[in-house]
């Protein structure tokens, strides 16, 4: 009887004996690791590479929120890599003038919806010509 192994099964048995050094990703909290796996569209990165992404792709990417970019940047720092510094207010303003604004846009749509019809504001100028002083 002749026993068959798997490439994977014999690839394992082969590498059993050497000990492999850890690859940095690994080293990585394991929602951290996946989000820039997501990214990068590949199991593996290095820290130079993340760092080439830049604060602000981290940032837009899927699972990663504050803490992960804390956890992300003290990784990188740890491998001598360093994000650029970006003004949070900046970012925060940004992202909340986009939920606003998707606010709005689901207000007027359900408005339309029972009939309502919107109109652009008057300019100010036009406001103050109709007034008398």
């Amino acid at each position: 009887m002749t026993k068959r192994v798997s490439a994977e099964s014999a690839m394992l048995a082969a590498s059993a004996g050497k000990s492999a050094a850890p690859s940095p990703a690994s080293t990585l909290p394991t929602l951290q690791r996946n989000a820039l796996r997501k990214i990068f569209d590949r199991p593996e990165f290095t820290p130079e590479e993340v760092a080439q992404l830049g604060l602000r792709r981290l940032r837009l990417a899927e699972c990663i929120g504050e803490k992960g970019m804390k956890t992300i940047i003290e990784w990188l720092a740890g491998h001598g890599c360093e994000l650029a510094p970006e003004n949070i207010h900046v970012r925060r303003v940004s992202r909340n003038s986009e939920m606003h604004l998707r606010g709005l846009a689901r207000a007027l749509r359900l408005l339309r919806g029972y009939g309502y019809e919107i109109s652009a504001p008057e300019s100010v100028e036009a406001q103050g010509k109709g007034r008398s002083t």
